[in-house]
């Protein structure tokens, strides 16, 4: 009996992989269970032997196998491989194998074979609003619902980080509120500087320069800026192809937004000239910075010439 957890979310995935653990250990003891996390420090004997022997003392055993079928990696293709070999020819019917593929390449031949093979569930996350219904349903009456979508916006819709946070913030909260949320938990960066982005683009430049004072409390000047030409360079995209009348589908499609299809349909204060030149001298600057051509070479040096390109968008 061969089975294929797989899907966009880590959080689903695991929670279902521990309710089955516990349901087996139940039934079975859990000396007759096996999960394998890194394939790459297994030994093919020791795979061998474990998918392929009969359970002692038991009518069932559960070996369960995480496989990163997306990663591009010699040593673990030869292992995945392995694996799906033994899947194909040896498994006693009273074994009961588990595989779990998170955001797996579905082009690999690893993923169409093992698929062939298994039974498939697939956990899937499509947008913030299913994040929303899941985190109600578990944390129902300790949260409110605005709390609920602000964490969500913090965390990047990463439901792991957000259960995390819940269960910190009960520890010492009755109900959770959208303040406390507000007063206890930092934005990720890739949201910080997605509220950054929104100000530059409403050209809210003294907003901004707070918010990137305490963003680089955590984060390096230089990591921030690569994050940032990565996230700016989506709204440029989304300009250009607006102007060629391209409709949000079509956009959508072409740059694979997904969950921020919505920045399609937003309007901004700032002209587009403006934004592909503030796009052009950061990209100025960090060619700068990486060819050893900028008078400092601190992090202050890089932050002070940054700051610099914000007092000119602000013109």
């Amino acid at each position: 009996m061969i089975y294929h957890f797989t899907g966009n979310s880590h959080y689903l995935v695991s929670q279902h992989v521990i309710a089955w653990k516990k349901k087996f250990s139940d039934k079975f003891w859990d000396f007759n269970m096996l999960h394998i996390k890194d394939i790459t420090e297994t030994d093919n004997n020791f795979l061998l032997e474990n998918l392929t022997a009969m359970s002692f003392l038991q009518e069932k055993k559960l070996i369960i196998i995480d496989l990163e079928l997306w990663i591009k990696d010699a040593k673990k293709t030869e292992k995945i491989d392995f694996i799906l070999k033994l899947l194909e020819n040896n498994i006693p019917d009273d074994n009961i194998v588990l595989i779990i593929s998170i955001d797996p390449d579905k082009r690999s031949k690893q993923y169409k074979t093992l698929n062939k093979l298994a039974e498939v569930k697939e956990f899937i996350i499509k947008d913030s609003w299913d994040s929303f219904q899941i985190v109600k349903q578990r944390f129902n009456w300790k949260i409110s619902d605005s709390a609920i979508q602000k964490l969500i916006t913090y965390k990047s819709n990463n439901i792991d980080k957000i259960a995390s946070e819940i269960e910190k913030l009960l520890i010492t909260i009755e109900y959770i509120e959208v303040n406390h949320i507000i007063d206890n938990i930092y934005p990720e960066l890739e949201e910080s500087i997605f509220q950054f982005i929104d100000d530059i683009l409403n050209k809210n430049i003294i907003w901004a320069k707070n918010k990137l004072n305490i963003i680089l409390n955590d984060t390096s000047i230089y990591a921030f800026c690569n994050n940032l030409l990565a996230n700016l360079r989506t709204n440029i995209f989304i300009w250009e192809l607006k102007s060629q009348k391209k409709s949000p589908n079509e956009i959508s499609q072409i740059l694979d937004l997904w969950n921020k299809k919505f920045l399609i349909n937003k309007s901004y204060r700032i002209n587009f000239s403006s934004l592909k030149q503030f796009y052009l001298d950061l990209i100025s600057l960090d060619k700068k910075m990486k060819s050893w051509k900028m008078i400092g070479t601190e992090e202050k040096d890089f932050q002070l010439e940054f700051e610099n390109i914000l007092v000119k968008l602000s013109k």
